[in-house]
């Protein structure tokens, strides 16, 4: 078990070593592999001697590999991406817009649903001189919950109509960009 350790050790090594020697000598023309009467492995640019035979050998021819030359995009092709960038920018921020739209109609009908609940809870206490403590509590905090929700709705469709105030900017700026991209391209063509 000892041996098989060693033996697996010194085949890691010497592959280590080999991969050391082809990468530090990777111009070298030619590696000669042989092994001598002692069971040494020997991995070198000169031949073996001439008693000892030649387990492999290796030519390699002198590569230089080039970094791949990358174009620059042009300038149409920039173009392109920011128009499309600004239309997707565009489309998002409408979605969002009509997002706000829908959640303040929804706020919308519910404040006036509460109120018109409230108003039919308050109808037949409206003509009472003399109110009991406990409904002058309902009512209040009927009124409250109304004036919630108003000021809830309120609040969703200013921010409902800034969204669309946005939307129509970003849409506005997709559209000047894709014209100045065609006005680009136009001239591009007939030149």
């Amino acid at each position: 078990m000892i041996n098989q350790c060693f033996i697996k050790y010194g085949q890691i090594v010497m592959g280590t070593l080999f991969c050391l020697l082809v990468q530090q000598n990777i111009h070298a023309q030619t590696l000669y592999t042989w092994q001598d009467a002692a069971g040494t492995i020997h991995i070198s640019e000169r031949k073996p001697p001439a008693d000892q035979p030649l387990t492999d050998q290796i030519r390699y021819a002198d590569r230089r590999f080039s970094q791949p030359k990358i174009e620059p995009a042009s300038p149409v092709e920039i173009e392109a991406g920011s128009v499309l960038t600004a239309a997707r920018q565009a489309k998002l921020t409408r979605e969002q817009a009509e997002h706000a739209r829908r959640m303040a109609e929804e706020a919308l009908q519910e404040a006036h649903q509460i109120k018109k609940e409230t108003d039919a809870f308050l109808e037949p206490w409206r003509d009472r001189k003399r109110v009991s403590n406990h409904i002058l509590v309902q009512i209040e905090s009927r009124i409250q919950n109304a004036n919630q929700a108003i000021a809830k709705a309120e609040h969703l469709i200013e921010s409902a109509n800034l969204a669309e105030q946005e939307a129509q900017a970003a849409e506005n700026h997709a559209r000047r960009m894709q014209k100045q991209f065609v006005d680009a391209y136009t001239e591009i063509i007939t030149n």
